[in-house]
């Protein structure tokens, strides 16, 4: 069964691999690594309402990838040989 280009379309939207989501992604990694004047200036042709919605947004993503920096830096820890009751141990104290 093949599909339609409207169809596949529509798939592809869906998808995280979609060629538009890549691109967007390339697009905001590359706004990440320019300077905070240039940021800036480039947010200050923005209007204020979209600028606070894509704070939210950010904050949004940030909040839920905090469990995926919690995962790997556990894994970093255990292969140090560290166990958990030394971390808390040490947080405790610390």
């Amino acid at each position: 069964m093949s599909m339609t280009a409207y169809e596949m379309a529509r798939v592809m939207e869906q998808l995280d691999t979609a060629p538009d989501k890549i691109m967007f992604g390339k697009v905001l990694n590359e706004l990440g690594s320019q300077s905070a004047e240039r940021i800036q200036s480039a947010a200050k042709q923005v209007p204020i309402a979209v600028l606070r919605d894509m704070v939210y947004q950010f904050q949004q993503v940030i909040e839920s990838r905090k469990e995926e920096q919690l995962d790997v830096l556990a894994k970093e820890i255990a292969a140090q040989g560290i166990s958990v009751e030394q971390l808390k141990a040490y947080l405790a104290n610390n």
